[in-house]
């Protein structure tokens, strides 16, 4: 009786030592499994600056499809104060002309801030069809006439800058013109679709 008694104890503490070591590796599976990913769109509107960028995207037609058939894709996004800054410039734009506006931020493939400061200077093509100049000058990442005050948001679908100006006609000059090499996007995507560049 007593030696039953002992293995049943025995047996119990074994029993218990494997519950909390199952447990103990659940808990260790559930704390490295990956969480998944946030998309840039999703990660713009978590930042709260560019809640006018994405509303425009939304809301006008074929832009945000645009936008997401390129993926993986480089934003250059204006935040709320840069819109505001011409806010009667925008209301004056009609849907396509809005279109227009919103597809020249946006570039196929990815392309880091260290991308640009490696380079010197790149001419990108975007959605739009228009070229815009990204630069490093003076410590500083120039988009055009913007400045980029807000680098390398990454998620899925890309990466997003935050700059501090809207792109707007007009505002683009080629790079310097010291020699002509092409650069590929850091996500090794972008060649074709209106990825053709220049790095100087």
């Amino acid at each position: 009786g007593v030696l039953d008694a002992a293995q049943n104890l025995s047996s119990n503490l074994v029993k218990k030592h494997i519950m909390k070591f199952l447990a103990t590796l659940s808990f260790l599976a559930a704390a490295v499994t990956p969480v998944a990913s946030q998309s840039i769109i999703d990660l713009a509107a978590a930042d709260g600056k560019y809640g006018t960028l994405l509303g425009a995207v939304t809301n006008t037609a074929g832009v945000l499809d645009a936008v997401t058939s390129n993926f993986p894709v480089t934003i250059f996004g204006p935040t709320d104060a840069a819109f505001a800054d011409i806010a009667s410039v925008v209301a004056g734009l009609d849907e396509a002309a809005l279109a227009t506006v919103l597809a020249s931020h946006v570039v196929p493939g990815v392309f880091t801030a260290q991308n640009v400061i490696d380079a010197g200077c790149v001419e990108l093509v975007t959605l739009s069809g228009a070229n815009v100049r990204v630069m490093y000058k003076d410590g500083k990442v120039m988009v055009n006439e913007s400045t980029v005050i807000q680098a390398d948001i990454i998620g899925d679908g890309g990466i997003i800058h935050g700059i501090d100006k809207v792109i707007l006609p007009g505002s683009y000059h080629a790079c310097p013109a010291k020699s002509s090499k092409k650069m590929s996007s850091s996500s090794g995507k972008g060649s074709g679709k209106g990825s053709k560049r220049r790095m100087v």
